[in-house]
Formats: structure tokens, C-alpha cells, sequence
């Protein structure tokens, strides 16, 4: 917990921490077809990297050194890791936001805090998964109860699509 917090802390002052949060999954394993036989594809993701820098801006340098001191820390506990790799690619924030649309590289399409949960994700408005336009619902991170792989704003946007198709 004091590593998570450390992190946090050091994104809120405008720096990539030196002991990040990484998740690590490895979708070859399940698809081969992701890379050649004996190969295999990873995702890292880092929690609490900063979207800005206090000291300057994520350019090919400042990239390659965070790239360097995530894989750093993946070779202490995996020997050989970093000799495995044949090719990277590093989306920081500002990449995540211009490559998917992710407003601030935030993969929950927005904090979830106190201010953004419940009746308030991702407006009051628009809590009950039904956009302004007819038809259209929300069913993304930016829904309640946010993002991550439990698929909960896709269950909750059907069940209101549903809903509106019985009054019809």
C-alpha cells in the first residue's frame, strides 16, 4: 500500500514514480494466433503515471526512461525479461488520449471519485445510461460504476435499452 500511495503521490506532483503500479497481462497465452509460435505479445499498464510533467514533457526520451525503469522493476522478479523483448511501444497519457480519445489518458474515461460515482457518472443526466440521442446508451468506462473488466455499465446500459424497447 505504501508503494500505491507513493506512487500516487509522486504523479500528483508532476513525475512518473520510480516504483509504479504495473499490471502486466500476457494475451498470447490464451490467443496464440497474437504472435509467432514461442512468442508472445504484453500489455503494461501503469497506474498513476502523470499526464503532465513538472519537469518537461513526455517526448522519445523521458518515454524510453520510464519504458526502462518499468522493465527494471518486471526483471527483478522476472530474470530474463528484458532480454526477451523485441519491440515496444510506450503510450503515455498524452498518447493514450490522442491515439483512443481517452480525455487525460485515463482508461475510466475519468477519475472515480466521490464527484464521479453513482448519480454522478458521468452526469446526472445521463445516470441512467441514456444518452440525448435516441437510441443511444452508455455503456463505457464513463458509466457507472466505471471501468475494468467487470462489464458492469454494458449490463446495466442493456438492461435500460431493454427497458425503453417494452415501453415502445
Amino acid at each position: 500500500m505504501e508503494e500505491v500511495h507513493s506512487a500516487y503521490i509522486d504523479a500528483q506532483r508532476g513525475q512518473y514514480s520510480q516504483e509504479p503500479v504495473i499490471e502486466m497481462c500476457i494475451p498470447s497465452s490464451l490467443d496464440p494466433t497474437l504472435a509467432p509460435p514461442g512468442k508472445h505479445v504484453v500489455s503494461l499498464f501503469t497506474q498513476y503515471t502523470p499526464y503532465e510533467l513538472r519537469d518537461g514533457r513526455w517526448d522519445d526520451e523521458t518515454r524510453e526512461r520510464f519504458a526502462d525503469r518499468v522493465f527494471d522493476i518486471i526483471e527483478d522478479y522476472a530474470p530474463g525479461f528484458k532480454a526477451s523483448v523485441i519491440g515496444r511501444d510506450i503510450l503515455p497519457p498524452p498518447d493514450l488520449e490522442r491515439i483512443f480519445g481517452l480525455t487525460g489518458g485515463n482508461i475510466f474515461h475519468g477519475a472515480l471519485s466521490l464527484d464521479q460515482l453513482y448519480f454522478m457518472r458521468p452526469v446526472a443526466a445521463m445516470s441512467n445510461y441514456k444518452s440525448p440521442v435516441d437510441g443511444l446508451y452508455l455503456c463505457g468506462s464513463g458509466a457507472h460504476p466505471g471501468g475494468g473488466v467487470m462489464g458492469a455499465p454494458g449490463y446495466h446500459a442493456a438492461f435500460a435499452a431493454l427497458k425503453n424497447i417494452k415501453r415502445v
